[in-house]
């Protein structure tokens, strides 16, 4: 069975947490990391229900990047969740029985954020959050609007630069999402991205392992070389952060936080 409270919360709310944290997340998000909510505007970010707490820092230096390139954007003033933890935990336990009526609760939250979009006239749609790039894929054929994952923006935007730094790569399994959609997110893009880096020296682990599975998340953990690990997914970095911790002094960090290094460097 579908987990109720969630789809209730989403109902009500627009998050899955509840309430309690709808507040809290905005705060993170405008206050915090400063990004903006407009009236009208050529962009509709998705910033998810979770990331403005599990990666902060990577949103924060996002938001920085989008002004940077000047990127005409908006938060939607009340964000709904697209449904992916549901898909999750309908996988999870074996039920894809379910997968339909994920499907149709996506679809339903989703229109929610479509109407808001279509009111502020935006001819794109950037998803910050892998899992919402999954479920905006997903449910492409109603969906008017360009989607893109926010690496595939920042491979378009940034044209390299150098940064002398050795560091692990995990593209991530994506198991969920070629299991549910049979595709990967964009990561071709990502590799774009780190490959116009003059300078950066890199050791790719095995994308192979599952950092949401205890047993596979062990030897990739093991298997890591240089104290700096670069992952596209928030979830993955979310995970491998937990299994480093204690272990020594390591950093996970996301494309937009590399970039943005790279960027603001070059101003100093």
């Amino acid at each position: 069975m579908l987990n109720e409270k969630m789809i209730t919360n989403i109902r009500s709310c627009g998050i899955m947490q509840g309430a309690n944290q709808v507040d809290e997340r905005m705060r993170i998000l405008t206050h915090e990391m400063g990004f903006r909510i407009t009236e009208k505007a050529e962009n509709a970010l998705i910033a998810s229900c979770f990331n403005p707490f599990i990666a902060s820092e990577d949103m924060a230096n996002f938001r920085k990047l989008l002004d940077h390139f000047k990127i005409d954007y908006t938060l939607l003033q009340k964000e709904y969740c697209c449904g992916d933890p549901l898909y999750i935990d309908a996988l999870k336990e074996g039920k894809k029985e379910e997968i339909k009526e994920c499907d149709s609760l996506s679809s339903e939250f989703v229109n929610h954020n479509l109407e808001q979009i279509d009111e502020i006239g935006a001819s794109r749609i950037i998803a910050y959050c892998a899992g919402c790039d999954l479920v905006f894929e997903r449910l492409k054929g109603s969906i008017k609007q360009e989607v893109v994952w926010h690496p595939t923006l920042l491979a378009q935007l940034f044209k390299g630069g150098k940064l002398d730094l050795k560091a692990d790569y995990y593209a991530g399994c994506h198991r969920i999402r070629r299991t549910l959609n049979n595709t990967t997110p964009d990561l071709d893009s990502v590799m774009s991205i780190l490959n116009s880096i003059e300078g950066l020296e890199l050791n790719h682990l095995n994308h192979k392992l599952c950092c949401m599975e205890a047993k596979q998340l062990e030897p990739l953990a093991s298997s890591v070389k240089n104290k700096t690990i670069i992952t596209p997914c928030t979830g993955c970095a979310m995970y491998l952060k937990k299994a480093l911790k204690g272990k020594g002094d390591y950093r996970i960090i996301l494309p937009s936080t590399l970039i943005w290094e790279i960027i603001d460097g070059q101003k100093h």
